[in-house]
Parts: structure tokens; C-alpha cells; sequence
């Protein structure tokens, strides 16, 4: 199993786990430092409106210079991950973990050939719902005309005092509310605790504290137990605490998404943002805290109506204005998540009380809820007050406007809480105004004590994280950086794919679970194991089902249907020439050395991948018609197998087949003859199945498979393959080896009894040749 990360930002986590059939996606990543190349959009402000274009860039109208900085005056962009090097038609499965992570979903689902499914808590969807509508609202409401992308140009946005932290030409405008339904419909709910399964990978949800319905997640297969931990917390007083129990159980811990302010608690931070607060408000200003509609604010909004009724100087009905497009919902839907909640919270409900104070507020006039600063607020609007709204950004939203509105009074403040976003970036556009700026993180995630603590409780053998975490964030602080003494920790370097098996060292067998059929369990007849006597074996003949990558041992069954198997390699330029043969019209839409992107238009409109050197071949279609349609045409250059087993189970010689493989110096398949698998007792659904005496076997197999080349030389020079094939014609069968469908299990016994029987005819004739020519000498 591989784990590539893709992701150069800590905070902002996207990994790949790829195994041979499956990939899974953990969180889809939303950058949002390109706002801080654009104008705040504010409806009216002389200052920002008629703001001079730069004198560097004359032709440039639109690039406007404030504060020493040029600014694009313009509709903001994002910035993600590249959905082309995620492959996201590859991707199966997607877990998005909190609903900063959902924000970004449409950007990787939507027109990238994403078909697989996506995976988050119900809560966490129904919160990050409203967080993208919010920001569809807020996007559009910008009435900057439209511009062209002249200034996106290297030898231009390069020499700007504040060039851009990425390639603008890799920006994006925000989805439309198309997008996101279109998104949304793609995710599975489910809960805390609950385990899904995605092709054979069992996948459990846990939560991780962080916000309501945030998770962490488990993720298991035959031979892996993964841990993954994102943003997480132990101190948040909303949510469920954090689920460490079945991280007991992991042999690897994949650590992201650390807490990024050090030496400040959440405590330390709340309590310097409420100080700030209240001075604000004796003295007759007013307090703005741009933040997020959903998270923190729950907390923040209790504790500020608190802190006015226990500060004197400060009139009990100082309004709390809290304005967003999803204000009423957020508060709505926050008050019924009981199941989510922390253990105090849920008892509230139940009694049945309020779980927040917000209510309470409502009633009393304190807590005043508005869509916008237009219509009933404009009406009603009071000063001195505090208003939570956004974006934190200061680039879209109703921030950005009020900070036009009070900029001009130092008696005003605005209280930044966002630990993501760099504080002089966010204040560039409004340094030069007299209001007062204070910076009070909220960075309610796990810091490196607290991870450190978390594995060491944990015990998992082996740790993975970004790199950035593997060296202290200040020189000589070992207390920031992540240290763990129970096991080996390795770096997660960008782009870099890391082999788990070889960071384990495990030389374990590789097992894979196998469903049985009852009815071969209820006709096995067991006998003791010659030298374990708590193991009874029993032979066991059956059918090796392993359709959709679902292995079941099935009754064995002569009337069963099966189908010729296929064998080669793709040649991607006559499949091409074979679809159009078919009136397909078709075209390459990605071709790199060993991968290739085969589009089917006409009709059929399906994607065909071919990767592995043409070994690897994957169907992207609207139905299973079309999907056969198409790989109907594939099997025409392929080669079919003639059915014809390697050897008679009743007769120890060679079959047609094996001698035309080794006469073409085609490696043979030997698969139709596997080696005997003994049932166990306990050998029910979903059980492994080891045993030391089967891998002895498959050893065996593999070292007669890789002397097929020493046997073809053999055959050749004894007797021609004709005469051979004229003598073992009476006992060719016709049995079929399928890969889709049911292959038989027979003895591979036969196999090394032919082995040893040819080589000790093999030897008898070259003594016979050395005694023949002794005697010749001798005569001579």
C-alpha cells in the first residue's frame, strides 16, 4: 500500500492511500490566500473605489495600488489541489473529515471524472452546507466588471511588491449552486462509530472533537490498520470528546492538522478577545469579529453576553449583532444536534433545556440575527455594539464594508480569531485607518504535547506526518515539534509516495478475506492436524469466486457457466483503430509514458485508462451496456485461452496448451491447478485463511512457474512438441481458468509429481547418452 501526500501545507491535509484495486482520498483541501491578491469588495467606499491604478502597470486599469500593494480589482479567486495529478477518475472513495474540508468538495468532484463516492457525518454535511451557500451568497454579491488575465503573467504578477504565494494561473472562480447540489448528492451520511466498507476497506468514523460532526478515521484491510487524525481537540466544550479507543488498534498513525499558534491556549485567547471587548466598549466603540457562522462563534456568543452582564460600565442592552445569510439556520441546527454534542450539552437537551444561551438572547432583544447590512438592519441599527460576521478575510462579506464604516474612529476595534490566515495579510487594504487591529487566534487543535501524549496512550508502531512537524517551529523548542519514543517516525514529504510495507518491515504473508459457501463447510469431513492438535484440516474442492473483488469459495459445479479467459497486453493505438472500426469516434486526451486517457464521444461517452505498459484497463461509462459495448472492442487484441487445463488430473503429462506456451516462449499460466487449501474449524464468512503448510505450497508453484524456461529447452531437445502433441491429444479436458468469474481449485500434488517423474526421466536419458558414448571410446 502506497500513502502520497499531496499537500505542501500541514494545516490544509490531502492524502492518497493506493492499493492495487482501490484508492482513497482523505480530504479535499480549499486555499484561500489568493483573496489576499484581490480588493475587498465593499459597497461603498471612496477610498477603495477610487483607488489610483499602478503607475508600473499602466495598461493594467484594474490593478490598483493601496498601502504600497497592488491589489486586482476584481472577482476573488481559490486555489486546490491539481485534480489531474490526484487522478481524481481513479479515486473510489473520498472522506472529508469537517466541513472546511466540504467546502472544497465541488472543486474535486465536479467535471474531473470523479464516479466514486464521498464519505462524511450527517451533521458535518448539513453545517457545511450552509457554509457554502454562504459563500455562493457573498460571491454573488461582487459587481466588479470582468477583466481579463494579462496580469496573471509571470513577468508581470512577479514584480508586484506582494506577488502571489501561487501560480495565479492555477486559480479558480468559486462553483455555482449547481455545483454544490451536484456535489452534495455524491456523499454518504453516516454516524460516529459506524464502519463502511469500500471494496474490501473497512472504514470507521470517530470523532474528533473539532467542530461539530468533525471526525477522525480508521481505515482497515486484511493487512493494514491505519489511524488518520486531523484537525482534533481536547479542550472544544461543544462537541463529542475525542474517540482515541480505536486508534488502540492501529499499527500506523497518519498525524495532520496540528494546532499553528504555540504558546497560547484557547483559554489565553478567549480571555484576551473578551478583555479587548469590553474595553472597546467602555469606551464608547464598537467591536467587529470577522469570523466563521459556525464553530466557535456557539461559544463566543455565550461568553460575550456573559462578560457584558458581569463588567460594569457596559449597558446590559449593548447589542449582539450576528449577520450572516445562514445565521438563523446555523444557530437552528446547532441547538438540535444533540447526538453530536458534548456529554454536558446532550444532557441539556435532554432534560429538555436550551443547549446553548442563544435563545435566551433572542428573546431578550440581546442577540439580533440579520441576513445582510441591508433592509431591517440599516433600520435598526444601534452603536455602541459587537458584530460577529464575515468573511474573515476582510475580502468578501460584510466585514470588509463595516471596517469602511468605522475605520475612521480609534475608539472602534476588530478582533481577528482565524489561525489560518496570516494577520498582515488580512490587514494590508486597511492599515492606514485609525481602528484599532487585535489579534486573538481561536486554534482549539491539539498541540505537540498534547499528539505526544495522545501516542504514547495510543501505542501505534509507526507514525507518519508532514515533514514541517519533524523540526522544531522555534530554534531550541523540542516542545514544538512532535517526538514519539514508542516507535519510528517518518516524514510525509510532498508528492513523495511512501511504501508502508517497507516502513513496517513486516515480512508476514499478505492474506485477503474469503467468504464460504455453507454448503461446502457442512459436506468437509475434518481430521486432526498431524502435529497441532488444537487444528482439525480437511480437504476441499470448490470454485474460487472473485467477481468484484468480493473472493468466495463456492460449490464446485460441471454445469457451471464460464467464459474464455483473455491474456496479453493492450496496444493503445490498434484499440483506437478498433473503436473507429466501429464507428466509436474517439480521441487520447492524456498520454504519458506509462499512462494513458482514451475519451469515447459519439454516443457512448465513456473514459478509458490504461496504465501498467497496457497490463491495467479501467471502463468509465453511464451503464453496464455501454461498458460491454466497449470491452467487446477491447477483447479483439487479446488473446484467448483455449480452455485446455496444463495437465490431466487423471493423466501426469503435458497438454497442448503448456507445449505451444513454451515452444512461443509465452510464460504459462498455472493457475488452473492451485494448491490444496485444508479448511479449519473456524474457517467461516470473513475469516483468514493461513496456513503454514499452504504457503509451503504456493512456494512450490512459484519455483516450478520460474523454471519454464529451462523446461521448454528440455522439451525441445528430447522430442518434437508434434509427437507429444499427437500422444497426450486423447487427454486433453476443457476446463476453463476465469478471472471474473468461478476458477477451480484442484491439487497442485500433480504438478510436482510430474516435476520429479520428468526430471528422473530426464536424468535416465543423459546417462544413458553418457553410457553410450563411454562404450563408443571404449570400442574405439
Amino acid at each position: 500500500m502506497e500513502i502520497i501526500n499531496y499537500s505542501p501545507a500541514p494545516h490544509k491535509p490531502c492524502i492518497i492511500l493506493k492499493w492495487p484495486n482501490v484508492r482513497i482520498l482523505l480530504d479535499c483541501p480549499l486555499d484561500i490566500t489568493p483573496f489576499f491578491s484581490y480588493l475587498p469588495h465593499v459597497y461603498q467606499s471612496a477610498r477603495l473605489k477610487n483607488a489610483p491604478p499602478s503607475r508600473r502597470f499602466n495598461n493594467l486599469h484594474y490593478l490598483k495600488d493601496i498601502n504600497n500593494r497592488i491589489l486586482v480589482e476584481g472577482v476573488p479567486e481559490i486555489h486546490h489541489v491539481s485534480t489531474d495529478a490526484l487522478q481524481m477518475s481513479a479515486i473510489d472513495a473520498i472522506l472529508v473529515s469537517n466541513f472546511d474540508s466540504l467546502i472544497a468538495l465541488p472543486f474535486y468532484t465536479e467535471g474531473t471524472g470523479f464516479r466514486g463516492k464521498v464519505f462524511m457525518t450527517d451533521i458535518g454535511v448539513q453545517l457545511g452546507r450552509l457554509l457554502m451557500e454562504e459563500m455562493i451568497e457573498y460571491f454573488e454579491r461582487i459587481d466588479f466588471g470582468t477583466i481579463d488575465e494579462g496580469w496573471k503573467l509571470e513577468e508581470i504578477c512577479t514584480k508586484f511588491p506582494n506577488p502571489p504565494f501561487t501560480n495565479p494561473t492555477e486559480w479558480r472562480k468559486f462553483y455555482t449552486h449547481q455545483e454544490m447540489s451536484a456535489a452534495l448528492s455524491k456523499i454518504n451520511t453516516l454516524s460516529f462509530n459506524q464502519t463502511i466498507d469500500v471494496l474490501r476497506v473497512q472504514i470507521t468514523a470517530i470523532s474528533s472533537a473539532h467542530n461539530l460532526g468533525s471526525a477522525n478515521w480508521t481505515i482497515r484491510t486484511e493487512n493494514e490498520r491505519i489511524g488518520y487524525l486531523t484537525a482534533s481537540s481536547e479542550t472544544h466544550t461543544n462537541s463529542k470528546k475525542i474517540e482515541k479507543s480505536e486508534f488502540r488498534t492501529c499499527d500506523t498513525m497518519i498525524v495532520t492538522n496540528l494546532k499553528r499558534i504555540i504558546d497560547y491556549s484557547p483559554q489565553a485567547m478567549g480571555q484576551a478577545l473578551l478583555q479587548t471587548l469590553t474595553e472597546t466598549l467602555k469606551k464608547g466603540g464598537n467591536c467587529l469579529i470577522p469570523m466563521s457562522p459556525i464553530g466557535p462563534i456557539y461559544e463566543i456568543l455565550e461568553a460575550v453576553s456573559a462578560a457584558i452582564d458581569n463588567t460594569n460600565g457596559i449597558p446590559i442592552d449593548t447589542p449582539i449583532y450576528f449577520i450572516s445569510p445562514i445565521a438563523k439556520k446555523s444557530l437552528a441546527v446547532a441547538s438540535i444536534s444533540a447526538e453530536w454534542m458534548s456529554e454536558t450539552r446532550r444532557d441539556a437537551v435532554m432534560r429538555p433545556e436550551e443547549p446553548f444561551n442563544h435563545m435566551n438572547l433572542i428573546k431578550a432583544n440581546r442577540l439580533r440575527i440579520y441576513d445582510s447590512l441591508y433592509g431591517a438592519f440599516s433600520k435598526e441599527y444601534k452603536s455602541p455594539c459587537i458584530m460577529f460576521t464575515g468573511h474573515s478575510s476582510l475580502r468578501i462579506g460584510d466585514a470588509a464594508h463595516m471596517i469602511e464604516v468605522w475605520g475612521n474612529d480609534p475608539k472602534n476595534s476588530v478582533i481577528l480569531t482565524d489561525p489560518d490566515l496570516n494577520y498582515d495579510d488580512v490587514i494590508d487594504p486597511f492599515r492606514n485607518l485609525p481602528i484599532r487591529f487585535i489579534y486573538c487566534p481561536m486554534d482549539f487543535r491539539l498541540d505537540f504535547l498534547a499528539m505526544q501524549n495522545l501516542l504514547i496512550d495510543v501505542k501505534p508502531k509507526s507514525v507518519i506526518c508532514p515533514p514541517q512537524y519533524l523540526k522544531p517551529i522555534q530554534p531550541g523548542r523540542p516542545d514544538t515539534m512532535l517526538i514519539y519514543g514508542l516507535g519510528n517516525i517518518y516524514p510525509m514529504s510532498y508528492d513523495e509516495p511512501i511504501l508502508l510495507s517497507k516502513l513496517t518491515k513486516s515480512k508476514k504473508p499478505k492474506m485477503i478475506n474469503v467468504k464460504i459457501h455453507p454448503e461446502i463447510i457442512k459436506n468437509l469431513k475434518f481430521k486432526q492436524h498431524p502435529t497441532q492438535k488444537n487444528l482439525a484440516i480437511a480437504p476441499i474442492s470448490c470454485y474460487l469466486s472473485c467477481y468484484d473483488d468480493d473472493f468466495q469459495l463456492v460449490p464446485e459445479s460441471r454445469s457451471a457457466p464460464v467464459a474464455r479467459r483473455k491474456f496479453g497486453k493492450i496496444n493503445v493505438d490498434r484499440f483506437m483503430r478498433d473503436l473507429r472500426k466501429k464507428k466509436l469516434d474517439c480521441s487520447e486526451i492524456r498520454h504519458d509514458s506509462d499512462f494513458h486517457v482514451i475519451k469515447v464521444h459519439s454516443n457512448i461517452d465513456a473514459t478509458i485508462t490504461v496504465s501498467e505498459n497496457g497490463r491495467k484497463i479501467k471502463i468509465q461509462a453511464g451503464n453496464q451496456e455501454k461498458r460491454q459495448q466497449i470491452q467487446d472492442i477491447l477483447k479483439l487484441g487479446l488473446t484467448e485461452d483455449d480452455g485446455i487445463p496444463i495437465f490431466d488430473p487423471g493423466n501426469v503429462k503435458m497438454s497442448k496448451r503448456w507445449l505451444t506456451n513454451l515452444t512461443r516462449g509465452v510464460q504459462p499460466q498455472i493457475s488452473s491447478h492451485a494448491p490444496p487449501i485444508p479448511s479449519t474449524s473456524n474457517l467461516i464468512s470473513n475469516h483468514r485463511i493461513f496456513d503454514p503448510e499452504i504457503e509451503e505450497w504456493h512456494k512450490k508453484a512459484a519455483k516450478f512457474e520460474d523454471s519454464a524456461e529451462n523446461l521448454a529447452e528440455n522439451v525441445e531437445n528430447t522430442e518434437p512438441a508434434e509427437k507429444i502433441e499427437k500422444k497426450l491429444r486423447k487427454n486433453e479436458i476443457c476446463e476453463e481458468n476465469r478471472t471474473d468469474g468461478h476458477a477451480p481449485i484442484k491439487w497442485a500434488l500433480e504438478i510436482l509429481a510430474w516435476l520429479i517423474w520428468y526430471r528422473k526421466i530426464e536424468f535416465f536419458m543423459i546417462y544413458i547418452m553418457f553410457g553410450v558414448k563411454i562404450h563408443q571410446k571404449s570400442q574405439i
